[in-house]
């Protein structure tokens, strides 16, 4: 990779003018501040150049980061960016004539570039909300920005090389769009986003869609290891693969309906794998063959009642086969209600209708 070449166009020490500390620092992301001090020390120092790589490996933070930053000063005035088929060069600009008086931050919160497992938790102070991701927010990049990051990076080259091999395809722009994203939106380490791919290519997904989605729901667990990632792929295929033998397709992998339906049972509602392999049982001996929309009311009925265990199952039967039992012994029928309850039958008069039954003989009879 081509290093970043740096000029100044001012006389400076490695101190800094108060108004960056006081208008500029204090608005912008810090990691933004780190790469332009360290940017400008390393000017000052030796004058040569210093390349994407050497940054984003001294701040452990990513490349695109390191880009960022510098887009960011350039449009601050701060800085005049050239880029260049072979590299980029950077140029220091004087500061602009300005009260040195603290600034208020603007209103919109500035973008936090930073790898959720490399947030730094000095003082404990600030609580770090979890980025939320969602389709709609996904960055769109110019063809010309995917061609520059590839040719600054050659972790992003792998990538697309990668995405063409499990995809089985040339990459179109929109691929490269969404596989850029992996990295450089979702945070996704490059190793794990290779992990991903193979493993959802293994089981039958080449599809980029399936796979983004594959990737929202790694990056929302912060899936930062392909360690974590074996272990959640394990814990995934074991309960998964159980219910879809329940369900009489051992060897299938879950369709999106079901995959759906079984993130709800176990994730939102919490229900214990045994029940739902229960209820799969019950579908199979009621229907002949298990349904999973009548497994899924079979569950919910569980989970409005708070039932956890199999033991608590047995309980609530026992209780209704009593109620049901007393309801018989003391005679009272069990109310059920239909659509006509509220319909009122007329009652007949069985001595008018002998009467006209005989009528009928007789004029019969005379005719």
């Amino acid at each position: 990779m081509r290093p970043i070449t740096f000029k100044i166009s001012y006389e400076a020490s490695i101190s800094l003018p108060l108004i960056f500390i006081d208008r500029y620092m204090s608005s912008c992301t810090p990691v933004y501040a780190l790469i332009y001090i360290y940017g400008l020390r390393h000017t000052l120092a030796n004058g040569q150049g210093l390349s994407t790589q050497a940054i984003s490996e001294t701040f452990h933070i990513l490349e695109t980061d390191v880009l960022n930053a510098w887009k960011y000063w350039d449009d601050q005035g701060l800085i005049k960016m050239d880029t260049q088929n072979e590299g980029m060069s950077i140029e220091f600009l004087p500061f602009p004539e300005q009260q040195q008086q603290p600034v208020k931050k603007p209103l919109s919160k500035p973008v936090d570039i930073m790898h959720p497992q490399e947030k730094p938790l000095s003082n404990a102070v600030d609580v770090i909300q979890p980025p939320t991701f969602n389709l709609s927010l996904r960055p769109q990049y110019t063809p010309e920005e995917l061609a520059f990051y590839k040719n600054q990076s050659e972790d992003v080259a792998n990538l697309y090389k990668h995405g063409e091999q499990t995809l089985a395809k040339m990459l179109a722009y929109h691929d490269m769009n969404i596989l850029f994203g992996f990295y450089d939106w979702l945070r996704l380490p490059m190793d794990v986003i290779f992990y991903m791919m193979s493993y959802c290519a293994e089981n039958g997904h080449r599809d980029l869609r399936y796979i983004e989605k594959v990737a929202l729901d790694w990056a929302e667990r912060s899936i930062n290891t392909v360690e974590t990632a074996k272990d959640y792929v394990q814990t995934f295929d074991k309960d998964f693969r159980e219910i879809m033998r329940a369900l009489g397709n051992p060897s299938a992998f879950p369709s999106p309906t079901q995959r759906k339906f079984m993130q709800k049972w176990l994730e939102e509602m919490e229900i214990p794998l045994c029940l739902i392999l229960e209820a799969c049982d019950r579908s199979a001996v009621q229907l002949g063959k298990p349904n999973l929309k009548y497994v899924h009311s079979i569950v919910e009925a569980w989970y409005n009642k708070g039932i956890k265990t199999l033991e608590e199952v047995d309980v609530a039967e026992a209780d209704w086969h009593k109620e049901e039992s007393d309801k018989k012994r003391t005679g009272r029928p069990v109310k059920r209600r239909n659509r006509f309850a509220n319909f009122k039958p007329r009652e007949k008069d069985f001595a008018q209708l002998e009467k006209m039954e005989r009528e009928y003989l007789m004029k019969s009879i005379e005719g």
